[in-house]
């Protein structure tokens, strides 16, 4: 018998800036009936667009995953999904009066604190668990994914930087609520001092700064606290936005997933190789 699905209690708000667009945005939090899933709405727009958190309306995956219909777009969604498949929420309406989420400080933390204060909520419906009967393969240049049968969702992600502070970094979770919470949702973005004029002048990381996003250079990390949260936060960080991407599938999914070199284009792909493993199993 699965666990029955999710919501929340009661409305909850988060407000701050934009990471990309650098734009003030305000994200409200509001529960959703069983088997509803989860949307997300552009409050600001005529019609109050509702855009669905699946793989069907991914329009982006340049440095974060964008959803949309048409030109209501909703940008850098990981963050929130991730929170949302930490917390094992199913059910949820998320209004944006913008086109960006609050970046908060980089992480899922914020989110999982405003969300718990909320109160969670089950429901009368068991949760819809995609389980599969066979492994799923996605390979790219130096990515790599493999998903096998399992019980309950496990994930060992390794990156590979040529950085003297990165190098090669490798965490494996058994993801669940207190896991999630402890574990990877206080892991936060992070990027390499010379990219930051580059991504700026590329329109991206307007609303960056080192309350959000932890900036490497080769000897030292810039952030006030000149510290991480963990030894190993840029592999965590990765899991957290693999997990935000893999909220896309719009089932919750069991599998042991092994995981080199990720990132928002190949997590969508593999999703998608998912979804192509689930019709052959059902056709």
């Amino acid at each position: 018998m699965n666990p029955n699905q999710k919501t929340i209690k009661k409305e909850a708000v988060y407000r701050g800036v934009g990471l990309h667009t650098g734009n003030i945005s305000s994200v409200r939090f509001l529960p959703a009936p069983p088997n509803a899933g989860v949307s997300f709405v552009r409050a600001d727009l005529p019609g109050a667009p509702k855009i669905p958190a699946t793989t069907d309306y991914v329009t982006g995956v340049i440095r974060g995953t964008t959803i949309g219909i048409g030109e209501a777009k909703v940008h850098t969604v990981e963050h929130i999904c991730s929170a949302l498949l930490g917390l094992g929420i199913d059910n949820l309406i998320v209004e944006v009066d913008g086109n960006e989420p609050p970046i908060a400080d980089g992480s899922a933390k914020p989110f999982v604190e405003s969300l718990l204060k909320s109160g969670l909520e089950e429901q009368d419906v068991p949760k819809n668990v995609l389980s599969l009967n066979e492994t799923v393969n996605y390979h790219s240049n130096e990515t790599q994914i493999q998903m096998e049968p399992s019980s309950q969702l496990t994930l060992c992600c390794r990156i590979l930087y040529n950085h003297p502070l990165i190098g090669k970094q490798e965490a494996q979770f058994t993801i669940d609520p207190e896991t999630y919470i402890r574990e990877i949702a206080p892991a936060r973005t992070f990027c390499f001092d010379y990219e930051v004029e580059a991504l700026k002048r590329k329109g991206l990381a307007r609303g960056g700064s080192l309350d959000n996003a932890v900036v490497v250079g080769m000897d030292r990390i810039y952030n006030k606290e000149k510290s991480l949260r963990y030894p190993n936060e840029f592999v965590r960080h990765k899991i957290l936005d693999f997990l935000g991407d893999l909220f896309l599938l719009g089932n919750r999914i069991v599998g042991k997933i092994d995981a080199t070199r990720v990132g928002h284009g190949h997590n969508i792909n593999f999703v998608k190789e998912i979804e192509k493993a689930r019709e052959l199993t059902h056709g």
